[in-house]
């Protein structure tokens, strides 16, 4: 997406949602806002599909809570 934006002449830097700082890429995640609502739709039914165990996610020592390296391997598959 970054790669057209370029080509079609935006600047990444400038955003409307997003923070535009320099080296920021403010433009393309304001573009990923546009599929946020269909994103969020397939997670949810993937979660409410599924049952999930504790060794499905990692609490790292911080509190950030990721996925399993098994489980983060299916996410991406939901959206292909």
């Amino acid at each position: 997406m970054q790669i057209e934006a370029i080509a079609d002449g935006y600047d990444l830097t400038i955003g409307i949602m997003h923070n535009s700082k320099w080296g920021s890429h403010a433009w393309a995640l304001d573009m990923i806002e546009l599929e946020r609502s269909a994103v969020d739709a397939k997670i949810l039914q993937f979660v409410r599909e599924n049952t999930f165990a504790p060794a499905d996610f990692i609490l790292r020592k911080d509190g950030c809570c990721r996925l399993s390296q098994q489980l983060a391997r299916v996410v991406p598959r939901l959206f292909s």
